[in-house]
């Protein structure tokens, strides 16, 4: 009998944000903030905020089957999104607000940088087979997306967006001993 190959291919965003044109993809490290190159977009004038980064996180895969045998591609994508990225310049009052801000806002993108990474290790190793793949992607996609999703709430409770300093510094130092595990 003659083996008939299936070709499939599932793309998947975890997020609602549109991919623009600026976009980078980021897989070595965390993209370091900078407020002229991603936060471009333009400020919501109702929110009590100060800065807004928008992060993405998406995933799609190729799946071979050969018979009972699967063989599974993935591919990730993550950064930040500079066009739904803002920041309000005048609510800066000099560099020590722009530092402290700007961590704050760097902390979003570690985080979304720990999804990425425990994304792709986890999807990538876990044992599939021909019939569970495609819901077990996808509720794992779910499970490690939500993780990070209020990971990124709780941080931003925590550290009331950036403005109590020793909540922030407990943050960062969790951050970084995170980002550490996959240098």
């Amino acid at each position: 009998m003659k083996s008939i190959y299936k070709f499939l291919v599932w793309s998947i965003a975890i997020t609602t944000v549109i991919i623009s044109s600026a976009f980078k993809l980021q897989l070595d490290h965390p993209e370091q903030l900078a407020w002229r190159t991603h936060f471009k977009g333009e400020p919501d004038e109702y929110s009590p905020y100060a800065a807004l980064t928008t992060t993405i996180w998406q995933y799609s895969y190729k799946a071979l089957i050969n018979g009972r045998k699967l063989h599974i591609d993935f591919n990730f994508v993550n950064g930040v999104n500079p066009e739904k990225s803002w920041v309000k310049y005048r609510r800066i009052r000099n560099k020590e607000v722009d530092k402290q801000l700007l961590n704050h806002e760097q902390g979003h993108v570690n985080i979304n940088y720990l999804l990425l990474k425990q994304g792709q290790f986890t999807l990538r190793n876990q044992n599939y087979t021909v019939s569970n793949y495609q819901q077990l992607i996808r509720l794992t996609a779910n499970k490690i997306s939500k993780h990070y999703s209020d990971m990124q709430i709780r941080y931003d409770k925590e550290t009331k967006h950036g403005s109590d300093l020793k909540a922030q510094k407990d943050w960062d130092n969790y951050l970084k001993e995170e980002l550490n595990k996959y240098q």
